[in-house]
């Protein structure tokens, strides 16, 4: 039983299966695909089920003016197997070079982030270069400091100020706690505060 519940996947909510329905993703070896040729891919929080993003998606979208793909680990008989990760960023781009920014949410983000630092490592960095975005990451004990000298475009991190994983890591000292996070991310990085935001609202599956 407990299995069960730990894998079980969450979302989307109404809004995010209205948002499927009027505008439906291609489904693709990787993920779902929102428009054509994705210029950014997204790695979803686990245990959210992939379409739980697809309003961010289509917003994305939209104002780059190009496709998002959504990533996620293997989901069997409606379970998430986030034991697994999901596709590296070196598949990714094999199959789809045109993407040139890649975000992941919560530990979405850290298996992104981890994921181009591998492509870094193994010498296979893209010569048109990789934007990225830390979408609600934390966590008690994580830091964003080994991924500092990665060699990005840009880098943003987001913080939503009713984040229930932010509140944990900041323990009550939200201002120190992203002082700390931005000496730990490379100069000039963006730091975005989502004002009344919580951590179930970057995909559509909570409150």
């Amino acid at each position: 039983a407990f299995l069960g519940w730990a894998f079980q996947g969450v979302g989307p909510s109404a809004d995010a299966r209205s948002a499927m329905a009027s505008s439906p993703p291609t489904k693709v070896a990787l993920g779902l695909l929102f428009g054509d040729e994705p210029k950014v891919a997204i790695y979803c929080g686990a245990k959210v089920r992939t379409a739980s993003y697809a309003p961010l998606a289509q917003s994305v979208a939209a104002q780059v003016g190009g496709g998002v793909l959504l990533l996620q680990s293997p989901q069997f008989a409606g379970l998430c197997v986030y034991a697994v990760k999901p596709p590296t960023v070196a598949k990714v781009l094999e199959r789809f070079p045109t993407v040139t920014c890649v975000a992941g949410h919560s530990i979405g983000g850290l298996w992104a982030v981890e994921f181009c630092r591998d492509l870094y490592d193994a010498g296979r960095w893209p010569s048109a270069g990789l934007d990225f975005v830390h979408l609600g990451v934390h966590g008690k004990g994580v830091s964003l400091a080994p991924f500092r000298q990665l060699p990005f475009r840009s880098v943003s991190w987001t913080y939503a100020t009713n984040d229930c994983t932010m509140l944990r890591a900041a323990e009550g000292e939200v201002q120190s706690y992203v002082e700390r996070v931005v000496e730990e991310l490379p100069p000039g990085s963006m730091i975005v505060e989502l004002d009344g935001g919580n951590h179930e609202q970057y995909g559509d599956y909570g409150s």
